[in-house]
């Protein structure tokens, strides 16, 4: 397939819009090519929203931790190359496994 001819095709393609049609192809390397530069950005119907994702109203929650607490457990977070959070999130995690699985 020629340049000129991937050219038509892709234009055939923005006329269908949402339907995808493909032409003939000659090879599978004809066929990897077309593939391999088609934008579709113009097939796209433009609602104003680009991605929407479904996700949980949850957010994180705060919770006061005594000062000589905190500081030992970031000194433990550093040591270990993580965020305090990270930390604390981790051994809460394994916590709450440890007990679920205690008798």
């Amino acid at each position: 397939m020629k340049c000129s001819e991937c050219l038509a095709a892709k234009r055939a393609l923005l006329r269908t819009k949402n339907e995808i049609e493909s032409p003939e192809f000659k090879s599978y390397e004809e066929e990897v090519a077309f593939w391999d530069n088609l934008d579709t950005a113009d097939m796209m119907e433009d609602d104003g929203e680009w991605f929407h994702f479904d996700v949980a109203d949850e957010r994180a929650v705060r919770v006061a931790i005594l000062p000589d607490v905190i500081r030992n457990v970031a000194e433990h977070a550093h040591a270990k190359g993580v965020s305090t959070e990270t930390l604390v999130n981790v051994w809460l995690i394994e916590h709450m496994r440890e007990v679920a699985s205690a008798p």
